[in-house]
């Protein structure tokens, strides 16, 4: 009968599981369940206190004697935890044998290593993050647990980078198309503008209008400094002064009408500030779209939305 055959049955007898045991010991239950199979054995100083939680002699362990386990003269008491002595489960425990979390098994001293379990913890505004435990492997499974966690960022960088791509280019090809039917419509058709530009000269200009569109969104999608030029320039507004009147019918009909006077022109304002940041922005997105584009291809559009 081998260790493992005699732990096991000892055990059992016990009516202790493998977790139970484990939990004594002060070592994981993976680790009973392979002495148990003989896959791995228990130190020695494990063995001793094996024999004195079974009630049974060292000798009976180590041997292969497959007779009952001979009682020890002195009494031991069944409840363990009355008879650990300090020392020696400090001893047991500094001998404790980890499970690798990649491939599920033992870890020898000489390959252990660790890596903080970490999580992100919000408090308030403040974000920070903290360690949550500790996760146990061996050196060569944490070298490729590595691998594998940059392969993921990297086809993670490159899914954003895609859909960067289609978004940049897709949005700016749309909205390129609309205005380009929408001035050369408005020039053709419009009979001011048929009398004084030529056909050719209206074709030439909506495709500087559809180009100026074009080079505009994919510039703000692309996360250049336009985003922030037609924001800023969409949010200009006046502030109107307060009012005083009186407090009779005309005083309210004057307060109602300046009330109404001011929603147009502040409507009016806002509509000119949106035509004045579109027409900004695509100038300027016109001059920087290579620059733009040359910038992406460089970095594989890490700073786009």
């Amino acid at each position: 009968m081998t260790i493992g055959q005699k732990i096991k049955k000892l055990r059992t007898e016990k009516g202790l599981t493998q977790k139970d045991l484990a939990d004594q010991l002060h070592v994981t239950f993976q680790t009973i369940s392979k002495w148990e199979k003989d896959e791995n054995e228990p130190d020695l100083a494990t063995v001793r206190e094996l024999a004195k939680l079974f009630g049974c002699s060292l000798d009976y362990l180590l041997s292969e004697d497959e007779e009952e386990a001979p009682k020890e003269e002195t009494v031991v008491e069944p409840v363990v935890k009355e008879v650990p002595v300090i020392k020696e489960t400090v001893i047991i425990h500094q001998n404790e044998i980890h499970v690798c979390a990649r491939c599920g098994k033992d870890i020898p001293e000489n390959e252990l290593v660790s890596e903080d379990v970490t999580k992100r913890e919000r408090h308030g505004r403040t974000t920070r993050t903290v360690s949550v435990g500790q996760t146990y492997y061996h050196k060569a499974c944490l070298e490729e647990v590595k691998k594998e966690r940059a392969a993921a960022a990297a086809r993670a960088k490159a899914a954003r980078a895609s859909r960067s791509k289609k978004l940049s280019f897709g949005w700016g090809i749309a909205g390129g198309v609309v205005a380009f039917i929408i001035t050369l419509l408005s020039l053709l058709l419009a009979p001011a503008a048929k009398e004084a530009i030529h056909p050719a000269v209206s074709v030439l200009l909506s495709i500087l209008a559809g180009y100026g569109i074009f080079s505009m969104l994919y510039c703000i999608i692309s996360g250049s400094y336009i985003g922030e030029v037609f924001v800023w320039c969409a949010g200009l507004s006046i502030k109107f002064p307060g009012l005083i009147f009186s407090w009779d019918i005309e005083g309210f009909a004057w307060l109602i009408a300046m009330k109404i006077l001011f929603a147009v022109l502040g409507f009016l304002i806002g509509v000119f500030a949106l035509l004045f940041a579109i027409g900004l922005s695509a100038a300027l997105g016109m001059v920087s779209f290579p620059f733009v584009l040359i910038h992406n291809i460089r970095t594989d559009y890490a700073d786009a939305f």
